[in-house]
């Protein structure tokens, strides 16, 4: 439920920014799909084929990516 690039003192790249200022918001499903492929979610997300995500790895299986979702909302006070 936390806004994209908002968390106060890091150094986002342009992509998420521009994602952010278009109104994304993390929920699992969105999660999901940055992680398997950050800079293919990020051209889909702004509309803009240029669009980069500063993130240097991908997971590769759906089910892994979807794990690490899951306990990242796990952690958040809103699950609680």
């Amino acid at each position: 439920g936390r806004t994209a690039a908002s968390y106060e003192g890091f150094k986002y790249g342009e992509g998420i920014q521009e994602a952010a200022a278009k109104g994304l918001v993390w929920d699992e499903e969105k999660l999901t799909a940055y992680v398997q492929d950050p800079t293919a979610f990020l051209e889909e997300v702004t509309g803009n084929s240029k669009a980069k995500s500063k993130m240097v790895f991908k997971v590769k299986k759906e089910e892994d990516a979807a794990n690490v979702a899951a306990f990242l909302a796990s952690l958040s006070p809103a699950a609680e």
